[in-house]
């Protein structure tokens, strides 16, 4: 039967691949960081809602002089997705609205 031999340097990998697969994933880290609603920062989450509560009301202003009733909701709804797609999308072009204790 024959040995394998190792050299210090294999081992070395080993022993660096063993610490990077043992290494907390992102979301686990993240949990860990106080200040967070689903992984996100409070600040991230309060303008995604302010920027949602802006389209809503729009869209039900603009529905409800459209259509009525029916075009309040549907005005709403439609307002709302693109408050926050809007919103997302000047975020994203500015940068980083809020940055947590492990942002890179």
């Amino acid at each position: 039967m024959q040995q394998a031999t190792v050299s210090r340097d294999e081992q070395k990998a080993g022993v660096e691949l063993r610490k990077s697969e043992e290494s907390p994933r992102e979301g686990e880290r993240d949990r860990d960081e106080g200040g967070l609603i689903l992984g996100r920062p409070v600040e991230d989450r309060s303008f995604e809602v302010v920027e949602t509560t802006v389209g809503l009301a729009a869209g039900l202003a603009i529905g409800t002089a459209v259509a009525g009733p029916v075009g309040a909701v549907v005005g709403a709804v439609i307002g709302a997705a693109a408050g926050l797609a809007g919103g997302e999308a000047v975020e994203r072009a500015a940068g980083r609205a809020a940055t947590t204790t492990d942002a890179e």
